[in-house]
């Protein structure tokens, strides 16, 4: 039987060790306890900031990083603007600068090739400074007289017909010349005022 109990009495190693922990843990004492708890709360809280912080930090970088590419944007939407703006102000320009040069110069499109566009302005509306223009075109003119139009030159209509109609001596009628001399009939019809009512073609 005491053998018995001698075997029953042998301790298990890891048992054996718990005591020296826990006797070392406990060597510590309350205040010891309460400071390596205090110890870990401020590990841990220092661990959660940091989370945090990061957590904070990156949000502002995307938030940074979403304003930089809005901003992008935005100015490329502004340049396409511009540029449509730009095109259709020149096209203006050049319709306005056609016109105005129109009997001014021999090739009224040369006034585009010479004349500084950019240095004519165009209102929000679309008008151009009429002024201007003329003084853009004059100035013009100076530098380079010889694209000025040629004097006396026919600028009218294709149908020159109706021009060299409008240009014969007035014709007269049997009625306008009714009660005049022979020698008055004869002169008309040197003149040429006769020549309907005789049927000359010219």
């Amino acid at each position: 039987m005491s053998d018995a109990i001698e075997t029953t009495d042998t301790t298990d190693p890891v048992e054996a060790e718990t005591p020296d922990v826990i006797e070392g843990q406990e060597s510590l004492g309350d205040p010891g306890k309460r400071a390596l708890d205090a110890m870990k709360a401020q590990r841990k809280a220092a661990q959660d900031e940091a989370r945090a912080f990061k957590a904070e930090l990156d949000a502002l970088k995307a938030q940074a990083e979403g304003r930089e590419a809005e901003h992008a944007a935005e100015i490329e939407r502004q340049k396409i603007k511009d540029e449509a703006l730009s095109a259709a102000n020149t096209r203006i320009l050049k319709s306005e600068l056609k016109a105005a040069a129109t009997g001014k110069l021999a090739d009224p499109t040369d006034a585009a090739l010479f004349i500084d566009l950019s240095q004519i302005a165009v209102s929000e509306d679309g008008d151009v400074d009429s002024e201007a223009l003329d003084a853009a075109i004059s100035e013009l003119l100076t530098r380079k007289p010889h694209l000025a139009a040629k004097q006396g030159r026919f600028t009218g209509p294709a149908d020159q017909g109706g021009v060299r109609q409008d240009a014969r001596p007035k014709q007269l009628s049997e009625a306008d010349i009714a009660g005049w001399s022979p020698a008055q009939i004869n002169e008309a019809r040197r003149q040429g005022l006769l020549n309907d009512y005789m049927g000359i073609k010219h």
